[in-house]
């Protein structure tokens, strides 16, 4: 997808059947220096009539769009109906990265995409759209590599979310954690963690969301 006037763009990977899933937990861009068309979001789709989906985990003072109900949000849909719980991360500190590590949960499979588009890992007045269709708890795991883009440290980025507390990062086999997280907590792993060949491998102690 590109942006309405050329200057961004995006790419959703279809994860066909690995996709159809009850259990997510959402990455979106960290927005450190919001603009007011950052806009970060969760789409669900329901694959079953009768699907119940809870998005919990969404910190009190968080502001969605065109939504006043309580939290954790509820939503029944039937088969290729979708719900969206979207933010702008200008309106508060909380809305730059709020839906980080929000847990989805549904009682048949849903279908997720998730990102930002606009958005930002960098404070400069940079931006982009960053978006996927995501795969559920049962298939993430404990060992990632990434390989660096062309873009500077501030932004070529790993998002690490836990599911778990006492989740321990390791970096390119360095014998240290580079820090420890509880479920729903993230940590960013800044492009300065790449090796020489553009390589970054990252090891966890339990399984973990990594965007």
């Amino acid at each position: 997808m590109n942006a309405g006037n050329g200057a961004q763009a995006g790419a959703l990977v279809s994860k066909g059947l690995s996709a159809p899933d009850t259990t997510f937990r959402i990455g979106t861009f960290t927005n450190e220096n919001p603009q007011d068309n950052y806009l970060s979001f969760i789409s669900v789709m329901a694959t079953e009539d009768n699907s119940q989906v809870t998005f919990n985990n969404l910190p009190a003072g968080l502001i969605i769009k065109n939504y006043s109900g309580s939290i954790p949000i509820t939503v029944t849909l039937n088969e290729g109906e979708s719900y969206v719980v979207a933010t702008n991360a200008a309106v508060n500190n909380l809305n730059r990265d709020g839906l980080i590590g929000t847990l989805i949960s549904a009682n048949k499979n849903i279908v997720t995409n998730v990102g930002s588009a606009n958005g930002s890992f960098g404070g400069g007045n940079g931006r982009d759209y960053g978006i996927d269709q995501i795969v559920d708890l049962a298939k993430v795991g404990k060992e990632y590599i990434f390989v660096r883009g062309s873009g500077n440290n501030e932004w070529e980025n790993a998002l690490i979310v836990a599911h778990e507390d006492n989740t321990e990062i390791f970096v390119n086999n360095e014998i240290a954690a580079i820090a420890k997280i509880n479920k729903g907590e993230y940590f960013v792993v800044e492009g300065n963690k790449y090796t020489s060949d553009g390589n970054m491998f990252i090891k966890t102690t339990k399984n973990v969301f990594a965007y």
